[in-house]
């Protein structure tokens, strides 16, 4: 290990000492502490059923680690110093996860980017074609991430993981280039176990071990996978508790249905700089909601990554195809964090040696000059810092803006936050070139033509002008007494797969509608697009004899209709309505002015009609 990477890593560890006293995003730091404590003192899966995370399981095992270590240098029971906001010896003991990890990647950086006759053995053309960039580059790239701002204040102020998630893939990359799948396919699954968003790797990951070895190695790595996941939930096993792993793993699908959580991506355009507010599931293309619209945009960014590793699965395109895999989830898809874009800068540090161009159809266009050089990956690469780095830093400050860069935090204003989002969005454009020296670009025409088709597909009820069933829309607004509103199921079936049951009205069933029960309100974003409205409703079988409910129905901030008093015994009824000219349809129950007990009531085949 030469003198100048050890002198990087000093200069490195003396920065993030500095800012390890800043207090950071609060809320993270609080939730380290609550879930830390908890799991140190009851054990995780204690933590996992009686406290808030949402985080996956075998991440419990490191706030137990934090909890633990934090007893050794303090009393976590001693309520006004533990939960002191500025508290240095909890901040030092959460932070140090993200450092350390900080510390291995830069390692694992210098280490690899050593192994001169395995990267040549992987395709590095740079070894032979550029010595003399070869003979800096272990030192380039641990310091380009070492260094870098944005892992900086992910780790040491923010105080959030994201280096401790990557970790594992990366390390599970390297051992796939040693050819040994079976140990990277343990920490690939463990690492996704800690950091949920390394889900998106999955596919890729297991196209490349298909393609780079065979198809028999792959199986035996879904079967280490699998044996991995078990092996990590052990504690929940022998309690019973496999249920809340998969709570744990499901509940972020929709925790934040939001178009953005201070992402600058799409979604933070089309909010104009509001994301946060604006729900995901608002109508914006036919009957399609915003939410489905971005899993379309990804998931044909996505197949064009995984027809790449198919077709070449060279260690080049594996981290390209990880690489703009991981990009794309950021950019497109509602619900993303200002921190989804962090594994990019990472993993293109691993890509940079790979990307000599070598396509003979791209000389031509002198394409080659322009792309095989490194001038255009590391202007790529700081102009995507700079930009990444202004979105996270926008991130911690709109919440604390206390903790922040205060030059920075001034320059920061809704429309250079959406500048930034445009500039983002241009930046992996200019990624994809690197995906056409190696595949025709008519695939990327293949993948356009994908979100075309996706989106007429979706919509051909209402191009046709189908009567159209409510149940296709996601309620932007759900309020609920008691139980989880259930869409084609009446509503103890939230109890679990033992209590499903369809929708009844003395024994009268139906296939679509929506369980639910008083008091509630349900508002649909249907956008205008519809003159007319008809549903049956009534108290649900499954409802004891004291049941009753009232059912109004509104358009916008205008009543439509009230029902009677409908008890237990009565037979459902019917309403049609005009709704020319309605955004908002809202279907409330109230209880009848006698409590909510016993009140099962549903909306019976609710359909919309053009």
């Amino acid at each position: 290990m030469s003198k100048k990477f050890l002198f990087i890593l000093f200069i490195g560890l003396v920065l993030r000492i500095l800012f390890i006293g800043n207090t950071g995003f609060l809320a993270d730091i609080s939730f380290w502490k609550s879930w830390g404590l908890a799991a140190a003192d009851h054990g995780v899966v204690w933590a996992s059923l009686n406290t808030n995370t949402n985080y996956p399981p075998a991440f419990l095992y490191v706030l137990w680690l934090m909890g633990k270590a934090y007893s050794l240098i303090g009393d976590p029971h001693n309520f006004n110093n533990f939960w002191r906001q500025n508290n240095f010896g909890f901040l030092a003991v959460s932070k140090s996860v993200a450092i350390i990890s900080d510390v291995a990647i830069a390692w694992l950086i210098y280490w690899f980017f050593s192994q001169k006759e395995k990267l040549k053995q992987l395709g590095a053309e740079i070894i032979e074609k550029n010595s003399r960039v070869y003979s800096i580059l272990p030192l380039l790239l641990s310091s380009a991430f070492f260094l870098n701002p944005i892992v900086i204040l992910d780790s040491s102020i923010w105080g959030q993981v994201e280096s401790f998630g990557i970790l594992f893939t990366l390390v599970a990359i390297i051992l796939l280039f040693y050819r040994r799948p079976h140990l990277a396919t343990i920490l690939f699954t463990t690492g996704t176990m800690m950091k949920l968003q390394n889900i998106i790797f999955i596919p890729i990951y297991f196209i490349f071990i298909w393609r780079y070895f065979d198809i028999n190695t792959m199986i035996k790595s879904v079967a280490m996978s699998v044996a991995t996941f078990f092996f990590l939930n052990l504690p929940f096993i022998w309690e019973h508790q496999m249920n809340q792993v998969l709570y744990l793993l499901t509940v972020n699908g929709d925790y934040f249905p939001w178009l953005s959580l201070n992402a600058h991506n799409l979604w933070w355009i089309v909010a104009k700089g509001h994301g946060m507010p604006a729900t995901d599931r608002l109508t914006i293309l036919g009957i399609l909601n915003a939410k489905t619209v971005g899993l379309i945009l990804f998931s044909s960014f996505y197949l064009l990554s995984t027809i790449l590793v198919f077709l070449k699965p060279t260690a080049r395109n594996f981290l390209l195809s990880l690489s703009l895999g991981i990009f794309a989830f950021f950019l497109f898809t509602t619900q993303s964090h200002e921190r989804y874009s962090y594994p990019v800068i990472v993993l293109l540090l691993f890509l940079y040696p790979f990307l000599e161009i070598s396509n003979i159809k791209y000389q031509k266009y002198n394409f080659r000059g322009l792309f095989g050089n490194g001038k255009y990956f590391w202007i790529i690469y700081l102009l995507l810092t700079f930009t990444i780095f202004f979105n996270m830093h926008y991130g911690l400050i709109i919440n604390y803006p206390q903790n922040g860069f205060q030059l920075l935090t001034r320059l920061t204003t809704v429309p250079m936050t959406i500048f930034n989002s445009f500039f983002l969005i241009l930046l992996f454009f200019l990624l994809l070139p690197y995906i056409f020296s190696q595949i025709s670009y008519l695939y990327f025409v293949m993948s356009s033509f994908f979100i075309v088709v996706c989106l007429i597909i979706l919509n051909i009820p209402y191009i046709f002008g189908k009567p159209i069933s409510l149940t296709l829309f996601k309620p932007v607004l759900i309020k609920q007494d008691y139980g989880v509103l259930q869409v084609n199921q009446s509503v103890n079936s939230s109890a679990g797969f033992k209590s499903w049951s369809r929708l009844s009205n003395n024994y009268l069933f139906y296939r679509k509608g929506f369980g639910t029960h008083a008091n509630s309100n349900l508002v649909f974003d249907i956008d205008k697009k519809f003159t007319s409205f008809s549903t049956d409703f009534g108290i649900d079988t499954e409802a004891a004899t004291p049941a009753s409910s009232v059912f109004i129905i509104y358009g916008d901030t205008k009543k439509l209709f009230e029902s009677k008093r409908m008890g237990r015994f009565d037979y459902p009824n019917h309403v049609n309505l005009n709704i020319t000219g309605v955004k908002f349809l809202g279907l409330m129950v109230t209880d009848a002015g006698d409590g909510i007990n016993s009140d099962h009531a549903d909306w019976l085949n609710p359909v919309l009609y053009k």
